[in-house]
């Protein structure tokens, strides 16, 4: 199973039983990151339904 979970500035991501744990800044620029990307995806699919 896989699971990402953020919380109290740690940045935990599971796959199949193997987990890694990120801790301070560098797990809020992962997260920052990956949001960012969802958020320019989630646009860019919007632009081009309206063509």
């Amino acid at each position: 199973m896989n699971s990402i979970n953020f919380s109290k500035g740690e940045l935990s991501v599971c796959h199949k039983n193997n987990c890694m744990n990120v801790r301070g800044d560098i797990a809020k620029v992962i997260v920052f990151g990956l949001a960012t990307l969802v958020v320019i995806g989630g646009i860019a699919s919007m632009l081009e339904q309206s063509n």
